[in-house]
C-alpha cells in the first residue's frame, strides 16, 4: 500500500485534522501497516509522513491542507483531506489565499498574477532549491500605460528595466506570529531577491508590540512588505508595511528560478511577450475572482 493512500484513508476516518505524530500512530494500528513499504524501509518514519504530507500539500490542487495552530513548527501542523468537511471546525490552506490576494494586487497594485507550482521545479534534489521558489509572483506592465511613441522608446531599455516591466513576489502564510516571524521572513527575503517588490502575505497576524517591533526591524533592514489578506472583502485588505522599491530586477537570479521552474520559465516569457506585443493575455495569469 502507498503511504499516500494509508495517509488519506486516515484522515478521511477522522473527525478533526490530524498532526504528523497522531497520524503516524493511526499508520501503525491500520491493518495495512506492514503492507506500506515506504514505512517499513525506512529508520525514522515519521519523517516519510512528513515527506509525503509535504509533497501532496502544496501545488495548484493539493490533496491535503495545513491547520498551522498559531504556529510554524511542524510539530504544531495539523494536517486535513481538503476534499472532507470537518463539523465545526474552519480551516484554510495557503493555497486558499491565493485567489484574495490575486484579486488585492490587481486593484491596489495593477499587478498580474501567476501561481508558481513548487511541484514543477525540474531538480526537486536540489536543496538549494528550498527557498528560492516564491507562491506568487506577478507584474505591472507599466509599458502600457504610456502611448505608442514612448512605448517604443522605452521598449530599448529590456526586460530588467522598471519603465518597462516592475515585478513582485510574494510569499504565503496563513498566520505570523513570534515563533514563525524570523523564518518566514527569511523565506521572503530568499524569495523576493529578484524581484522589484517582495511581500509577506498572511490571513492573521500577532499585532502586540514585540511582534510589530520584530516587523519593524526586519522590514528596515531587508524591505519585504506585510500584507493582511481580508478573504471576507479582499478589495478591504491591508499593507501593514509597505515594501522597499528595488529599483533592478536580479537577471541573474531570475534566470536560476527560470531555468529549475516551468512556471516561472512561462512567467518570464510572458513578460517578453507583453514588450513585444504591446498587450496582455489574461489566461497567462491566475484568474482575478469577481
Amino acid at each position: 500500500m502507498k503511504l499516500i493512500d494509508l495517509i488519506v484513508e486516515i484522515l478521511q476516518h477522522s473527525s478533526t485534522p490530524l498532526l504528523q505524530s497522531e497520524i503516524l500512530d493511526a499508520a501503525k494500528a491500520h491493518k495495512d501497516y506492514l503492507n506500506c513499504s515506504e514505512l517499513q524501509q525506512v529508520k525514522v518514519q515519521i519523517s516519510a509522513i512528513a515527506r509525503a504530507l509535504s509533497k501532496y500539500s502544496v501545488g495548484t490542487n493539493p490533496i491535503i491542507g495545513i491547520s498551522s495552530e498559531k504556529k510554524d513548527k511542524a510539530s504544531f501542523k495539523r494536517f486535513f483531506l481538503r476534499c472532507k468537511q470537518y463539523d465545526g471546525v474552519s480551516l484554510l490552506a495557503e493555497i486558499d489565499l491565493h485567489p484574495y490576494l490575486v484579486k488585492f494586487a490587481y486593484e491596489r497594485f495593477g499587478v498580474y498574477c501567476k501561481t508558481i507550482n513548487a511541484l514543477k521545479t525540474i531538480n526537486t534534489k536540489n536543496k538549494i532549491g528550498k527557498w528560492t521558489n516564491p507562491d506568487i509572483v506577478g507584474l505591472t506592465p507599466v509599458i502600457l500605460s504610456l502611448n505608442p511613441l514612448f512605448q517604443k522608446e522605452i521598449q530599448k531599455l529590456g526586460l530588467f528595466s522598471t519603465k518597462v516591466i516592475e515585478f513582485y513576489s510574494f510569499e504565503l502564510k496563513i498566520r505570523l506570529d513570534k515563533s514563525n516571524i524570523t523564518e518566514a521572513y527569511f523565506q521572503a527575503v530568499s524569495n523576493s531577491t529578484w524581484a522589484n517588490y517582495g511581500f509577506l502575505v498572511v490571513e492573521d497576524y500577532e499585532n502586540d508590540k514585540v511582534f510589530l517591533d520584530n516587523l519593524a526591524r526586519l522590514n528596515n533592514a531587508y524591505g519585504i512588505g506585510l500584507i493582511k489578506l481580508n478573504v471576507n472583502n479582499p478589495s478591504k485588505s491591508e499593507i501593514v508595511v509597505s515594501a522597499r522599491f528595488n529599483e533592478t530586477a536580479d537577471i541573474n537570479f531570475m534566470n536560476f528560478l527560470s531555468s529549475s521552474n516551468n512556471d516561472f520559465f512561462d512567467f518570464v516569457e510572458t513578460s517578453i511577450s507583453i514588450i513585444e506585443n504591446k498587450e496582455i493575455d489574461s489566461t497567462n495569469f491566475d484568474k482575478i475572482m469577481n
